[in-house]
């Protein structure tokens, strides 16, 4: 009987043992299935319109940003809610005999409902003060939102480069290897020497490492990007064409946008007005709150009862709310010094902006006029003087390296270019609405 049971038992643990077993795989599969059909919505290949849009639809680091939206709207609530009223409840009891000196009988019991009453206005003030933050917290939400989008559109641009740059590194090792080839022919001919094979061998192995390393470039800038937006898994490839986005230098006309369209300014502007409210709110506070008082007190053996109404309220004889008209009126001054800093430092900004952006663009102009159009036709002239040994293979590998860096030069002075603009745009307040004008 003993083994019996001991088998029932062994089944049993063993049933329990499986089924925990096959919830942990099935809990796992789903969290697994979940994690990949949030990867299945986000596209492999984006263009920034569609990236920025990931941006503002799915990030959880933007959702996380719009949360202070809430925690900053319960305050409202909190703000318009009335004071508990108190109820309380006594009992007074005969103490050393039966000599009846305040009632008759042997006890008396009192109930009293007491009722604050905001009558400075204290309530709308305060309801006033916290709707006030929550166009703060909006404006905040929009300021961070906005330096999401340039990080963002930061990152996209080096990635876009970062590919590009690859292609260039590709199209540079496919025509060493062509050379390489055609001086292995020279060898065989016996019209180049081994020095020049090994030269050119080199020359390739360095540029598969260089080639290498934008490789695992590219990867970090992917996984940086991820991160920023909440997607770790994620290994987005930039898709589109790498050009300036053509931003307006003019500074006068930037600082009119700047004025009205920029959140860091209006955000500021916004906590003007919220330390003003938080002021006439501590004027209110100032002023006691009256209670009303009502109950009534009875008695048995016998019966009797009594009413009572009365206000309690606090005597204004050493707090007189001076601590917080103190902390009110320090946090305006702040606020006023806050909002003149912010905007000096803004034009400041907006100006140091337009001044790089025109410096890039001049020099990115000058270097497409001046270096890269004449490229094509200095390249096929040093092949032409290899082939006809007017020159030797060093001037040829120099002048393929020299083609190689121009174009990667190229890309780097885009790159800054765009930056610039981005920052541009992000000193006048016009990159969110850049980027609902982008097709």
């Amino acid at each position: 009987m003993n083994k019996y049971y001991l088998e029932i038992e062994i089944t049993r643990q063993s049933v329990k043992t499986a089924a925990i077993v096959m919830l942990l795989l099935l809990n796992s599969s789903r969290v697994f299935s979940e994690e990949q059909t949030k990867n299945q919505i986000l596209s492999n290949e984006v263009t920034i319109r569609e990236l920025l849009e990931i941006v503002r639809e799915k990030s959880p680091r933007y959702a996380l940003a719009s949360s202070q939206i809430e925690a900053a709207q319960a305050e409202v609530v909190a703000a318009d809610v009335l004071p508990n009223p108190k109820v309380s409840y006594g009992r007074y009891d005969q103490a050393g005999g039966r000599r009846n000196t305040q009632f008759d009988g042997p006890s008396q019991q009192n109930i009293t409902v007491e009722v604050p009453m905001l009558l400075a206005g204290q309530r709308g003030a305060r309801k006033e003060a916290a709707e006030r933050r929550v166009e703060v917290a909006e404006a905040d939400v929009e300021t961070q939102y906005n330096r999401l989008i340039r990080e963002t559109w930061r990152l996209f641009v080096q990635l876009l480069a970062g590919q590009q740059r690859l292609t260039v590194l590709e199209e540079a090792n496919h025509e060493l290897k062509r050379l390489q080839a055609i001086i292995a022919g020279k060898e065989n001919a016996g019209t180049a020497s081994r020095y020049d094979v090994m030269r050119i061998t080199q020359e390739v192995q360095s540029l598969e490492a260089r080639l290498e390393n934008a490789h695992t470039d590219n990867a970090g800038v992917v996984g940086e990007l991820g991160v920023l937006l909440g997607f770790p898994d994620w290994k987005p490839q930039a898709k589109g064409l790498l050009a300036p986005i053509g931003v307006s230098a003019d500074v006068n006309a930037l600082w009119l946008q700047a004025e009205q369209n920029n959140p860091e300014l209006e955000s500021v502007r916004r906590e003007t007005i919220a330390a003003d409210s938080g002021l006439e709110r501590a004027r209110r506070e100032r002023w006691p709150v009256p209670s009303l008082m009502l109950g009534t007190a009875f008695t048995d053996q016998p019966y009797g009862n009594a009413t009572y109404a009365g206000v309690s309220v606090d005597l204004p004889i050493f707090d007189r709310g001076q601590g917080g008209m103190a902390r009110a009126s320090a946090e305006k001054h702040a606020a006023l010094l806050k909002r003149e800093l912010l905007v000096s430092a803004t034009r400041q900004e907006l100006e140091r902006a337009v001044e790089v952006l025109t410096r890039r663009r001049a020099t990115l102009s000058k270097f497409e006029r001046d270096v890269l159009a004449p490229l094509p036709s200095l390249k096929q002239m040093a092949e032409d003087a290899y082939r006809l040994r007017q020159t030797g293979l060093l001037e040829l590998l120099d002048s393929s390296r020299s083609s190689t860096e121009i174009k990667l030069n190229h890309l780097e002075l885009v790159v800054a270019e765009i930056e610039a603009e981005l920052d541009t745009l992000m000193a006048s307040g016009l990159l969110a609405a850049t980027f609902e004008d982008l097709k």
